[in-house]
């Protein structure tokens, strides 16, 4: 965790001054501007293995940001002032690793839950939220906060703000899931990054968490819709291909679902089943 806040090119600080007196005069109006949350940007992500046993091990470098800085940076195709865009100026398409933290002002942790009675919980974004309103999403999406998710200069626990995420977003506590990490993954066109987990239910069916979350969640505005899909290879590709979702995923849900399914059921069964449903398409 690095201490020093993210700084926007010379070109690229018009763009947030342009946000700040937009939600400055949404405020003067009495209108409710976007709040500006204290976040996190990836300054870098690398993977290496330990000494003794080689098992996998990731660093992580995250740096202060702010959500209107991650607005402003997420004008990737914007026009400079010399012709150029950020996308064209400080991305190398070839080596998607590498990019500024500027630019990657965006890290969220993302949940596949399966209910104990084998349901995929499915999400649809509220058309009220600013980033992607209305598209179907992982079963839980959590944005890390510095303000809630760190204590003084200490790192975020990505398992600590997971189960944050489960309990604001689908009411279910820490001792009724079994959770486990998948992945990380990143969204190489809006550059956003994710740590993706996969959370059994231990004793919730799916009409049990369909009772609960109808007494009320934290978070009910993220949320519009909820559906529940049989966990099982062959359904749950033919769901994410449907013709009324396939254009209307958020980017990183199908990468989770697709390696749920995987640590599950194994890569060459899921291969198997993607294979087959596209060949009668």
């Amino acid at each position: 965790m690095l201490d020093e806040e993210i700084e926007l090119p010379s070109d690229m600080v018009g763009w947030l001054a342009e946000i700040e007196a937009e939600n400055a005069r949404l405020r003067a109006e009495g209108r409710t501007p976007l709040w500006n949350g204290p976040r996190y940007a990836v300054e870098s992500f690398d993977v290496s293995r330990t000494a003794l046993d080689e098992q996998p091990e990731v660093h992580l470098r995250l740096r202060p940001t702010d959500y209107y800085t991650f607005l402003a940076a997420q004008q990737l195709d914007r026009r400079l002032a010399d012709g150029t865009t950020p996308r064209s100026c400080y991305l190398d398409p070839d080596d998607p690793l590498q990019a500024p933290a500027f630019l990657q002002c965006s890290f969220a942790i993302n949940v596949a839950v399966v209910t104990a009675d084998d349901l995929l919980v499915v999400s649809q974004r509220s058309d009220r939220v600013r980033m992607a309103p209305g598209v179907w999403n992982s079963s839980v999406n959590e944005g890390m906060s510095r303000h809630i998710d760190s204590s003084g200069r200490s790192a975020p626990d990505l398992y600590a703000v997971a189960r944050r995420g489960m309990r604001e977003e689908l009411s279910i506590e820490p001792n009724e899931y079994s959770l486990e990490l998948l992945a990380f993954v990143l969204d190489i066109d809006k550059r956003h990054w994710s740590a993706h987990f996969y959370a059994r239910l231990k004793d919730l069916t799916g009409e049990g968490l369909q009772a609960r979350m109808s007494r009320g969640v934290a978070d009910r505005w993220e949320h519009q819709t909820i559906d529940y899909v049989p966990f099982r290879p062959t359904a749950v590709v033919k769901y994410i291909l449907r013709a009324d979702r396939i254009h209307r995923w958020a980017p990183l849900a199908p990468a989770l679902f697709h390696l749920a399914l995987v640590h599950v059921y194994s890569r060459t069964t899921v291969e198997r089943a993607g294979a087959q449903i596209l060949r009668r398409m």
